[in-house]
């Protein structure tokens, strides 16, 4: 069977209210439970490696003479015969809000006399039933997965035969959810386990040896539902601890795996047949964005950065594999891995020469040229998961409030062993990029670190010149948003350029006017990019921002830059590639007068946004004005 690459089924659209099916490339109406059910569809070709030709949708199951109703999909034992007693597993699907069902699955199960399994999936949750027949009596026993087309029982994967996950999204949910639903812990407690399996995952994935060992048999299912003790348990604790040896820097040594043998046996299972390291960069970011940002939802002014502002930074700031970046409110790591990623490939394209020893160089410049901090101990956990993930740079990655004084961070830094060279102190980063924690969750109002920053301190505006002055008197308290683009500027180094996230208000309003002043006091304006209405909308907030590019330079450079007028690059995004008034990632893609998807030169449809074209127009810009970067 030729191999058939999923698209999510928002790449598969080609009409407004239509999708793609993904056994017959026809167009077919998209509801909820159409998209759930095309992931499954998905699921059974890759994962479980079952013939599209042996698959069916919309099945009529009769029991007796009467018909009780069409299955959402029926897997036939094989393509010689497509009636009920070729039947070997059938799947209900529900929309995400549903529950039921199971019992209209058994229905259809029970006068399949050949059919062996059953599953029941809404996207966020799944079951499996095995079916147990003996002669004229049956029952129905939960299983933790089928297994694939062929085999009779699951084994323990080998290594070879690992395969990119083409959608990841639900798959974490579901792990979530059985996690949530069986072993009652607070969700930050569920997000945490999910995060050790995952790392653990990854890490046997690295391993020399040709089998996994992340996996469970049948046979282990079925010592952990009779209460026995298992190998498997003991196969999975033996892996983290050397995931503990490994990355102590990431986990404590004292820090254990807080689940239940079958809690455990599920996750495992979900996850077993996928290679995370093979799968592709822009599934395993939606899948990651959607799993932080659904346990991280903003409670500290924190919303995380959609890919389309991430491009439009590391693009515009470009940059270099002998240039230091650092992101000082890193989350769960998008800029450093999307900048990671970018001097990778470019590096790659203009140097062919070494690309034997690329992979060698590079992974020197990711030790030792990555840097992020998050006050957040469990996002930087992320992102130093995410960095391994995407082949290691987590050694710049550590927790700590940003806006701490430098003696502090550098203390804490050496304490979680960051390389020396990534040590966050004044003048020490060629490139920054971030997103801040703005909005009204609270001021800082620690003395200790207002009395660093200028912008702690009140400013007064001279009636006769219009011009901002610093008096001596502290703020009451201050916006960490504003106290960041200070504290970006400290971390630059003459020269250094950076790319900050920041609400309109800092730019606009007239009471902020001395934030205005004082930018233009430190560095040159490099270009300012408006974003639409909606931009964060998925994060459950709607904040109107803008990205605003700076340059650190210093008096006598700006002086020079002052009396020539310099110009500033300005551009409005209006299309950001993704629908704004979704809660859920939805991409949008350009379309042509009868709303088909218009599609580049390789076969791939074309999303629907202005950043590609503002990117070439700064470039453009970069070039008439000789900016040197």
């Amino acid at each position: 069977m030729p191999e058939k690459e999923y698209k999510p089924t928002e790449e598969l659209e080609a009409k407004e209210g239509y999708v793609k099916d993904f056994l017959t490339n026809r167009l077919i109406r998209s509801t909820p439970e159409e998209q759930v059910r095309q992931i499954m569809l998905m699921r059974l070709v890759q994962e479980y490696e079952y013939p599209i030709e042996c698959i069916k949708t919309e099945f009529e199951i009769q029991k007796g003479s009467k018909r009780i109703g069409p299955a959402d999909i029926v897997v036939f034992k094989d393509a010689k015969s497509k009636d009920q007693e070729n039947i070997w597993i059938i799947v209900e699907t529900k929309r995400k809000e549903r529950s039921d069902g199971i019992e209209q699955l058994k229905s259809y199960l029970a006068p399949c006399l050949n059919a062996k399994f059953g599953i029941w999936f809404n996207g966020n949750n799944i079951a499996y039933i095995e079916v147990v027949r003996n002669r004229d009596k049956f029952e129905f026993k939960d299983v933790l997965r089928i297994p694939k087309c062929g085999e009779t029982t699951i084994h323990l994967p080998e290594k070879k035969d690992l395969k990119p996950a083409p959608e990841l999204k639900s798959i974490f949910e579901t792990c979530h959810n059985y996690i949530y639903a069986n072993e009652g812990l607070l969700k930050e407690k569920v997000f945490n386990e999910v995060l050790k399996l995952i790392f653990i995952k990854m890490v046997d994935e690295k391993r020399s040896s040709a089998k996994c060992e992340f996996g469970i048999t049948s046979e282990e299912e079925e010592e952990i539902k009779e209460g026995k003790s298992s190998v498997f348990t003991e196969r999975i604790i033996n892996l983290f601890k050397e995931v503990k040896s490994m990355y102590s820097d990431v986990f404590e040594q004292n820090e254990r795996i807080n689940l239940k043998p079958i809690t455990l046996a599920f996750v495992v299972s979900q996850l077993q047949e996928y290679s995370l390291i093979e799968t592709k960069a822009d599934v395993k970011g939606t899948a990651f964005q959607t799993f932080v940002s659904a346990h991280q939802r903003g409670e500290r002014g924190e919303f995380f950065t959609p890919h389309p502002i991430v491009e439009l930074a590391v693009e515009m700031l470009d940059p270099k594999d002998n240039e230091k970046f650092i992101d000082p409110a890193c989350g769960s790591g998008g800029f450093l891995v999307n900048g990671m990623n970018y001097v990778k490939e470019k590096f790659i394209k203009e140097r062919p020469d070494k690309k034997s020893k690329a992979n060698e160089i590079l992974k020197e410049y990711t030790h030792f040229h990555i840097s992020g901090i998050d006050i957040n101990p469990d996002l930087s956990k992320v992102a130093k998961m995410h960095m391994i993930l995407y082949d290691d740079g987590h050694t710049g990655i550590f927790s700590a409030n940003s806006l701490s004084s430098f003696e502090e961070l550098m203390d804490l830094a050496s304490r979680a062993r960051v390389p020396l060279s990534l040590t966050p102190s004044p003048n020490a980063f060629d490139v920054l990029m971030t997103n801040p924690p703005f909005g009204s969750k609270g001021k800082v109002t620690d003395k200790r670190i207002l009395k660093q920053f200028e912008l702690g301190y009140k400013w007064r505006q001279d009636k006769t010149t219009g011009k901002w002055i610093k008096t001596d008197e502290l703020q009451n308290g201050q916006v960490p948003d504003i106290l960041f683009i200070e504290r970006c500027l400290q971390l630059l180094k003459d020269g250094g350029r950076m790319a900050i996230v920041l609400p309109d208000g800092n730019l606009n309003n007239s009471s902020l006017g001395y934030v205005r002043e004082f930018i233009q006091q430190n560095a040159r304006i490099l270009a300012v990019v408006s974003m639409p209405v909606g931009t964060f909308m998925q994060a459950g907030v709607n904040p109107k921002t803008s990205v605003l590019f700076l340059q650190k330079l210093n008096e006598e450079k700006l002086n020079e830059l002052k009396k020539a007028n310099y110009p500033i690059f300005m551009a409005v995004v209006e299309k950001i590639g993704y629908d704004l008034n979704s809660k859920t990632p939805k991409v949008m893609y350009k379309k042509d007068e009868k709303g088909e998807v218009l599609k580049d030169d390789d076969g791939e449809p074309i999303i629907d946004t202005d950043i590609p074209k503002i990117i070439e127009a700064f470039k453009d810009f970069k070039r008439k004005y000789q900016l040197g970067f």
